[in-house]
């Protein structure tokens, strides 16, 4: 071309010819860094899954599988072109071969899930039983072979052929999340490694080339010419992927020497934080979803308030020794001094659950309405008849900030208002709470029941007599006057045949000889309501689940449940005794005594497999075996005060004592129901002393890291404390309740991850809860190539149709190159003319008419390069070439291409 320079006045000379520049060439470096990256992948998850656990298999065979298998398919991605008909032909032997063997490879799984089983629970049980152990070591070998290759079809062609990350997420990322979601340590290096090989195939696959159609067009001068400069976007490509790999590595390894050259440690603020969101991350499950979404919320400092009692959700407990109330007693007490804000009725799912609302219709609730007596008050009335001189109490509860929102109470409350205006709110039969009261904070006047003292007195009162005391009552020397008419108007509605001026009393405990006149009518009133009672305790309060987990605990236990006993207080506190000395033998106190399978009854598994627990397991299990044994019995949580406490109190001016209980008094018991008495406290858990509480940590402690720190969650969490009764050390621990809010829970030293739980819900074999995993991931994976289709369609609908002409001739015409791509035209150095003849060539009158593609690209190259502004017919135009371009281009494609071009290329 004839070449014509113009100078003007300013001495710049223009040249009108046409001028390519081209870099050197240098060595493509693409398929090496591909292979490197999809190495990195292999290796890396099967050394990460091996690190895990410990199998039998021939490591030998997989060894060599390994390196055939990689050679392989290696060969096959970077010969490309024909050689891929050989990687289809190894899908299909792939498939037909394991066909062939697929009764070994459920075999093997088999095997591996006992061992992840066993691993994960820390239990010696295996969930597939009657396996032979001669089979093993094949049938595991077979089963990682068939693995490994599936691994090496899938990562080798998406990462070297193909970049994507959808499949080889889909098989390597449950390999790692097994082991996570069970606790189990991931080996550092290996786990990093398959973290950098998803980041790098992610970014290969995700970013790709174009220009930014907006922004403003420059030149770059050399000498005197100038070259138009485009704004372009670099592809990522395998070059960017591979330093993402030795970018994660290099920072992951230099971190750990700096670590521990400097021997640099985290604040203790920020290693609990990081505890904190590790744990409430390595508890994660969807059968538990709200308490779990409440620790996560709590372990990044957002209070979020979750009521929950499932139980076996979490493997471990600790405490973090921190203020969770502060109480104030008028005066010390002997004993353990119980703080209660919720009871469990019904055992469900491994759960407990209050009674539904239809359960407590029974006519006896609208008596305590009326009459202004209720089961929360038996204990205050008949106590105050065993103990002559037995003083009344005060005491006022403070609760901390994690707190506030919940209120406990003692045993014993008092009732201080009127009658016509109590001063008490009470739930049902179950707990109590002051009627006016600051967020917060509570207070009650109360008589302490210690369960101790109360069986001893009640057994002294009814020694000797194995008949029921019957008394009469006559109206007209009835000197308490508050309650007199209540007493009468309520004998008369009950019993209308009696004589209106006599009460007729019948009873086991002969308490009437020693009733104050002033005080037989309140409690002749509360004795005959607790007949009532009496009768709705019995009738609800001895069930258990009519399923195969509790016939088993019946005939383990029969030897313990047929004891001859009968209702008294002295037959009663010796089956209790029974049988809260024949758990503390068979179980082990436990502060990691691993999750409840998801296919396990809880208490079935505490009594007759796991045998280790804390105070929630030894609460829940003494209150089933009660039941079953004829007792009244129920699930309590909230807080527990022992004498040592109390003592080591600070001491104030009037005799009154001040306590900061710490979360380590969080706590679960049972409470019994003792005839004409009430409900009592009482403690299943081994080793346990109303008098001390020792927390120092055991042998189940000092193996962690001793800078290693603890977790808060939320409601449903358990909490722990140690219990030492003179020489011996036991630890005890608790379980949140719908009023307790964050209980403290820790990881293992040695635990890191996270995912599926178990929790709430028919249990499900292990298998189809893998399935359902499985499932999970597919339709999480499918969620975010629909999302990415929906935003790209709309971000492309944008640029096609708004802004300047001249942007979007430009855009189209971009778009237009990407949809030519997929059918494998694309221009080089620039020459965008010979290759839109090239296009007419092939495709003109098929794809578009004939000369629309030379008119698009002319277009396009004067609103680029000659500043000439397309008009709206242009724009038009060059729309409608594009469309019938991808409208012929999707139609011509088969069914997988379709599916590339709709949702992984997303050019239609």
């Amino acid at each position: 071309m004839k070449r014509k320079n113009i100078q003007n006045i300013n001495g710049i000379s223009i040249s009108d010819s046409i001028v390519m520049s081209v870099k050197k060439k240098r060595v493509n470096f693409r398929k090496p860094f591909s292979v490197l990256i999809a190495l990195a992948g292999v290796v890396s998850i099967i050394m990460a899954f091996f690190g895990m656990f410990s199998f039998r298999y021939n490591s030998e065979v997989i060894f060599a599988a390994t390196i055939l298998l990689s050679a392989f398919y290696i060969t096959i991605c970077v010969t490309g072109g024909r050689a891929l008909w050989l990687y289809v032909s190894s899908v299909i032997i792939f498939i037909f071969s394991a066909y062939k063997k697929s009764a070994y490879i459920a075999l093997g799984f088999k095997y591996v899930f006992n061992i992840i089983y066993k691993t994960s629970f820390n239990t010696e049980i295996s969930f597939y039983k009657l396996l032979k152990p001669s089979l093993e070591v094949s049938s595991v070998t077979t089963l990682f072979f068939f693995y490994i290759w599936l691994i090496c079809i899938v990562v080798y062609y998406f990462t070297i052929c193909r970049p994507n990350p959808v499949l080889p997420l889909m098989v390597t990322f449950p390999i790692l999340e097994v082991g996570m979601y069970n606790g189990i340590k991931v080996p550092v290096l290996w786990g990093m490694l398959c973290i950098s090989f998803w980041l790098a195939l992610l970014a290969m696959s995700t970013i790709d080339v174009g220009e930014y159609s907006g922004g403003q067009s420059g030149f770059v001068r050399k000498n005197n010419l100038f070259f138009p400069k485009r704004h372009m976007k670099l592809k990522v490509t395998e070059k960017c992927g591979a330093l993402v790999v030795a970018s994660v590595m290099l920072v992951s390894v230099f971190s750990i020497i700096g670590l521990r050259v400097t021997h640099y440690k985290r604040s203790e603020k920020l290693n609990q934080k990081r505890k904190d969101i590790t744990d409430a991350f390595d508890n994660f499950s969807f059968d538990n979803l709200g308490e779990s979404l409440a620790n996560i919320s709590n372990a990044f400092g957002f209070n979020l308030d979750f009521e929950n009692h499932k139980l076996g959700t979490n493997d471990h407990i600790s405490y973090r020794n921190v203020t969770d109330l502060t109480i104030k007693l008028e005066k010390p007490i002997k004993g353990a001094l119980y703080l209660k804000d919720y009871v469990g009725s019904v055992y469900r799912d491994n759960e407990w659950f209050e009674f539904p609302p239809s359960t407590y219709e029974d006519e006896v609730f609208k008596d305590f309405e009326d009459y202004k007596i209720y089961p929360q008050d038996f204990p205050e009335v008949f106590e105050k008849i065993i103990y002559d001189n037995y003083k009344d109490n005060n005491i006022w509860i403070v609760n901390s900030e994690r707190k506030k929102k919940h209120i406990y109470a003692p045993y014993g409350t008092i009732n201080t208002g009127s009658v016509q205006n109590l001063d008490l709110k009470y739930y049902f039969d179950l707990t109590v709470t002051p009627k006016e009261h600051e967020q917060g904070q509570s207070s009650y006047k109360f008589r302490h029941v210690n369960t101790e003292d109360v069986l001893n007195e009640l057994k002294a009162y009814t020694s000797g007599s194995d008949s029921r005391y019957r008394a009469t009552i006559e109206k007209s020397v009835i000197q308490d006057y508050e309650w007199k008419d209540i007493l009468f108007k309520y004998y008369k509605e009950k019993y209308p045949s009696e004589d209106d001026g006599y009460i007729s009393l019948d009873s086991k405990i002969p308490y009437l000889p020693s009733v104050n006149d002033e005080y037989i009518s309140k409690f002749t009133l509360t004795e005959l309501i607790q007949k009532n009672y009496q009768d709705f305790v019995y009738k609800n309060y001895l069930s258990v689940p009519e399923t195969d987990a509790m016939m088993e605990i019946r005939e383990k236990y029969a030897s313990v449940l047929n004891t001859p006993h009968d209702n008294s207080v002295s037959g009663v506190a010796m089956m209790l005794d029974l049988i809260r000395e024949t758990i503390a033998r068979d179980c082990e106190y436990s502060l990691q005594p691993g999750k409840t399978p998801s296919n396990r009854d809880f208490v079935n598994y505490f009594l007759l497999e796991n045998k280790k627990g804390y105070c929630t397991s030894f609460a829940s299990a003494g209150v089933i075996l009660a039941r079953m044994a004829g007792i009244p019995a129920r699930y309590a949580t909230g807080y527990i005060v022992v004498e040592s406490d109390i003592n080591s109190g600070n001491r104030n001016d009037a005799g009154s004592v001040t306590v900061d209980v710490k979360d380590n008094r969080s706590h679960a018991w049972a409470e019994i129901y003792i005839d004409e008495f009430g409900w009592i406290p009482y403690e299943f858990t081994a080793g346990y002393s109303a008098t001390q509480i020792n927390t120092d940590p055991t042998e189940e402690t000092t193996t962690q890291d001793p800078n290693a720190t603890t977790q808060t969650t939320t409601n449903g969490s358990q909490n722990t404390s140690s219990i030492s009764n003179n020489s011996t050390t036991i630890h005890t621990s608790t379980a949140s309740s719908p009023s307790t809010g964050q209980n403290t829970s820790t990881q293992k030293n040695e635990k890191f991850g996270f995912g599926f739980g178990h929790g709430n819900g028919k249990p499900l074999p292990g298998i189809i809860k893998k399935i359902f995993i499985v499932l999970f991931i597919l339709a999480a994976a499918l969620l975010t190539v629909l999302l990415r289709r929906k935003i790209l369609l709309s971000v492309r609908d944008k640029r096609l149709n708004t802004g300047t002409n001249t942007n979007r001739v430009i855009y189209i015409y971009n778009y237009a190159e990407k949809l030519l791509g997929f059918k494998k035209f694309r221009s080089s150095n620039g020459n965008y003319m010979n290759f839109a003849e090239q296009i007419e060539k092939s495709i003109g009158g098929m794809y578009f008419k004939d000369g629309e593609f030379k008119y698009l690209t002319d277009v396009a190259l004067k609103a680029c390069y000659g500043n000439k502004k397309p008009d709206d017919n242009d724009v038009k135009r060059c729309l409608k070439t594009v469309e019938s371009i991808s409208e012929k281009l999707y139609q011509r494609s088969d069914v997988i291409e379709k599916i590339r071009l709709k949702f992984l290329n997303v050019l239609k």
